[in-house]
């Protein structure tokens, strides 16, 4: 069994539902058996968001989004609104979004924008 190490953006135990970053590991079985739909991204150089949640699917409800970098790389902004904090992801990082309530999280992409993976995975991450 091949074990897929993630970094997880979730939610924190506080009532305001902070975002926060957690290691995590899947199966690549588990991986492929719940994804549901996969998605080639390319993404150009410092393209930001501001705060956003990991949105429920129309039909599935809550879903984990798996981004797995192939080249160049983004940031992910995490924690209390008024003091993010940043940390890249470049090729070969795995990060998983499932952060749907509180105030979400911000990402922008670095300066080499990023050639990515998207696969969308029925239900959320075990953290």
């Amino acid at each position: 069994m091949n074990e897929i190490q993630l970094s997880v953006v979730c939610c924190d135990d506080s009532p305001q539902k902070l975002s926060r970053l957690v290691k995590a590991s899947i199966s690549s079985e588990e991986l492929e058996q719940r994804t549901m739909d996969t998605i080639s991204q390319e993404v150009a150089a410092n393209e930001a968001r501001e705060l956003h949640n990991a949105a429920h699917h129309p039909e599935h409800g809550p879903v984990t989004y798996v981004q797995q970098v192939h080249e160049g790389g983004f940031s992910v902004l995490v924690g209390n609104p008024e003091s993010l904090q940043e940390t890249f992801f470049g090729p070969g990082s795995y990060v998983a979004f499932m952060d749907d309530q509180g105030p979400g999280h911000a990402s922008k992409v670095g300066p080499d924008g990023v050639k990515r993976t998207l696969r969308i995975l029925k239900g959320h991450l075990q953290v």
